[in-house]
């Protein structure tokens, strides 16, 4: 009887599911079933248009790589009709707010060679007068740390030394050049850091005939006229300064590093900059 009775409601309890079943209205099915449709394709729309940003944004970041790709590659300026070379290389006096009557400054054609070599290499376009001074300064105490107080003269080894330990660049030396040499150097891509002796330079913009230890960055050449292109540090003109080939392969002259020590013989020694 008891297994009667349990047999007996759950069968009314099917029909009763049964029976709600059927009158449920078709409406709540097919509204339920709409709105479901219309959640996923708002999701898929938000999906899609999410990745059209992200493709958007990869395409313009690509653009922005090439076109700093592109900059850093044209570096080099070549004319082969009048056989003119010239790299782009920032320029920057030695005196960066014209604070010549400050001795470091007077003397630091050497720190700004380098720093300036340092900008190429690094494909930079623009030395501020603040960012060059700051540097200078750095430069200085590390002067002081490589080659003792009170030297305001660096030979080419150690400045070629002070690039490698200071910015950890490479420099290479090369001694007993020829003119033939310079045009090979520069032909070849190269920038071309020289000390000379100013006063054979013949700068008319240079003070007292110029100074008898001075460094410059040759950046080029104009075969044509028989130049070659220069940054000269040594004048607030200095960019891309132009000097008679034989004049400035004759001012040519390696100097000892110290303060003013006595110049012997006629070393052609330079440093060349590599990207």
């Amino acid at each position: 009887m008891k297994s009667f009775i349990i047999r007996f409601f759950v069968v009314i309890g099917i029909l009763g599911l049964m029976t709600s079943w059927y009158f449920i209205p078709d409406s709540f099915f097919v509204e339920y079933s709409d709105a479901s449709n219309e959640q996923i394709i708002y999701k898929q729309d938000t999906l899609e248009e999410e990745q059209k940003n992200i493709e958007e944004k990869e395409k313009q970041e690509k653009y922005k790589e090439e076109k700093v790709e592109q900059k850093q590659k044209i570096t080099i300026i070549r004319d082969e009709s009048t056989g003119k070379v010239k790299q782009r290389v920032p320029f920057m006096v030695q005196a960066p707010h014209a604070q010549w009557d400050e001795s470091k400054f007077q003397d630091a054609c050497e720190e700004a060679s380098l720093i300036m070599a340092k900008a190429w290499v690094d494909n930079e376009n623009h030395i501020s007068k603040n960012d060059a001074e700051e540097e200078m300064n750095k430069m200085f105490n590390k002067e002081e740390e490589l080659f003792g107080p009170d030297v305001i003269d660096i030979s080419a080894s150690d400045t070629a030394r002070l690039f490698q330990e200071y910015y950890g660049y490479p420099a290479e030396i090369l001694n007993d050049v020829t003119i033939t040499d310079l045009y090979r150097i520069l032909t070849e891509g190269n920038i071309i850091i020289a000390p000379t002796n100013g006063k054979v330079l013949g700068n008319p913009q240079f003070t007292n005939g110029g100074p008898d230890r001075h460094m410059l960055v040759i950046i080029g050449y104009d075969k044509k006229n028989d130049e070659f292109i220069t940054n000269d540090p040594g004048t607030r003109l200095g960019r891309g300064y132009k000097y008679k080939d034989s004049t400035l392969y004759n001012a040519i002259r390696d100097y000892e590093t110290g303060h003013k020590k006595d110049i012997e013989g006629l070393k052609k020694t330079i440093i060349v900059i590599k990207k």
